[in-house]
């Protein structure tokens, strides 16, 4: 004997069932995927398996009475799953849409907006299957696929070799596919009758009140319908359909794409973001923008998204190894980009002499946790030049060199309390050292800090917000002069890691 899969042992001992189906021409993908097989290489070859059932020599098996049909619509997938919608000539189709789209991806996954009685119909077969068979355990089903889903196990290997992409989830490309039926228009008046506050109401084009029916409030409601109420509100079978669904339009949502590096800024005049007060923008240029548009145009993006693991005021230099940042770029065509490619970016962004962009390349979502993580958790090092009103000692100095891992209190800065609540924070002063630079008062500080210290509070004292500051500590009130952030402590973009 044969070792057969499941599903054609279910419909060989639902032979009923399978005459019903056949009479109502269920097509062979419908009647493998209700009798439960979940095999996509078994329903990519529905036809040519159920064929070879129904009696070919040689065979030691059951007969299947199963006979070719013909192209009329399957009542449970109306069509979905039968040539209109699978044959390589509508797929071609899809194919030169995407392409002539100019779309470019690693990745890609295909969707269908499918019409709401979908459902319906799906649910219909699966019911009298399951009600017929109650008491039958040799053709009782305990999952099915979807129209959805055996639709996605034949197209997907045509399409993967199309586009010399892999499918994968919801990950890259996404192609949706908008089907549709004026014949199932009306199908979902039943459940909207018994369960009005299903649906919400919504006033139409011609002023009247109406229950609209969308897509996730008839699959909550299914959810919660029993098998009983089903079958009272919805006969079977469902009436015939006379024509295929038809399709009315194919759409490319590309997923973000995701660009990390890190920024220098030698400029004192260039804000980090575009900055505004009071709605009137100050400043001509951000470093947001002078990176972002550039990077923008090579992924042929139509907006981005910048992130930065922490920020400097537009006074103060980003210096060192530079702030690690990335970009999410929305609706890029360019998915991928090569080493040469990006540092070609890097030069072209590099043209622009008050900042400077390192170490471009494609990361992932999940990776840009990391600058969000490195914004509270890492450390960062900081320049400073101070001025004090008096001369300052090297007893001074050797004062402030003297305390390490210094635990300070800081209130919000008044400078940005229009913006931040007014919450008090402890963070850590790791290292202190300064250096005296002349006899008129002015030394020189490094610092490294917890992220998200304020270094120009910790130094002037906030009108007393900050304690302890470098003006408490000296005793004399002293001024940040110049303030440069030289170090952020993270590791970034991802490849950096296997190279520290």
């Amino acid at each position: 004997m044969s070792l057969l899969p499941d599903s054609i042992r279910r419909l060989q001992n639902a032979e009923e069932l399978l005459s019903t189906f056949r009479s109502l021409s269920v097509c062979n993908v419908c009647l493998l995927r209700i009798a439960g097989e979940t095999s996509p290489h078994r329903i990519r070859d529905s036809d040519q398996l159920l064929m070879a059932l129904a009696g070919a020599d040689g065979l030691d098996v059951k007969p299947l009475d199963v006979k070719p049909l013909g192209e009329a619509p399957c009542p449970c997938c109306f069509s979905v799953l039968q040539s209109d919608f699978c044959s390589e000539e509508f797929l071609k189709k899809v194919i030169d849409f995407v392409k002539t789209s100019g779309y470019t991806m690693n990745t890609f996954w295909c969707s269908l907006t499918l019409p709401n009685a979908a459902d319906i119909r799906m649910r219909a077969f699966d019911e009298h299957w399951d009600q017929t068979c109650m008491d039958n355990s040799d053709a009782r089903v305990r999952s099915r696929l979807s129209v959805k889903d055996a639709w996605k196990a034949i197209v997907t290997p045509v399409l993967s070799s199309a586009f010399a992409a892999k499918w994968i989830g919801h990950e890259g490309l996404e192609i949706n596919l908008q089907i549709d039926h004026p014949e199932m228009d009306d199908e979902c008046d039943p459940l909207i009758s018994h369960f009005p506050k299903s649906f919400q109401e919504k006033r139409g084009p011609d002023g009247k009140m109406k229950r609209v029916v969308t897509r996730h409030a008839l699959e909550n409601l299914l959810k919660t319908v029993s098998s009983s109420e089903f079958k009272d509100l919805v006969k079977f079978p469902p009436k015939p359909l006379s024509q295929p669904a038809t399709l009315t339009a194919i759409t490319c949502l590309p997923c973000p794409v995701y660009v990390g590096g890190r920024y220098l800024k030698y400029s004192r005049n260039i804000s980090q973001t575009p900055w505004f007060i009071e709605e009137e923008r100050k400043g001509d240029i951000s470093v947001e923008e002078l990176i972002c548009r550039k990077i923008c145009d090579k992924f042929e993006a139509q907006s981005w998204r910048f992130m930065t693991s922490g920020r400097e005021d537009i006074d103060v230099k980003c210096l060192g190894d530079g702030r690690p940042f990335g970009v999410e770029l929305i609706g890029a065509k360019i998915a991928a980009a090569s080493e040469t490619d990006m540092q070609n970016l890097e030069d072209d962004i590099n043209l622009n002499t008050d900042i400077a962009v390192r170490y471009l390349e494609v990361v992932s979502r999940s990776d840009m946790q990391i600058i969000k993580k490195g914004e509270e958790e890492k450390t960062k090092t900081y320049v400073a030049r101070c001025q004090v009103d008096r001369v300052v000692t090297e007893q001074d100095i050797a004062l402030l060199n003297s305390h390490q891992e210094l635990s300070i209190k800081q209130k919000t800065p008044v400078r940005v309390l229009h913006r931040r609540a007014n919450t008090e924070r402890r963070k850590v002063i790791h290292t202190l050292s300064a250096k005296l630079l002349d006899s008129t008062g002015q030394f020189r500080l490094l610092l490294k800090t917890q992220a998200g210290t304020y270094i120009k509070e910790f130094i002037h004292g906030d009108f007393g917000r900050t304690e302890p500051s470098i003006s408490s500590l000296l005793g004399q009130e002293t001024e940040c002069e110049e303030l440069d952030v030289t170090a952020v402590d993270l590791v970034w973009p991802p490849s950096r890691q296997m190279i520290q």
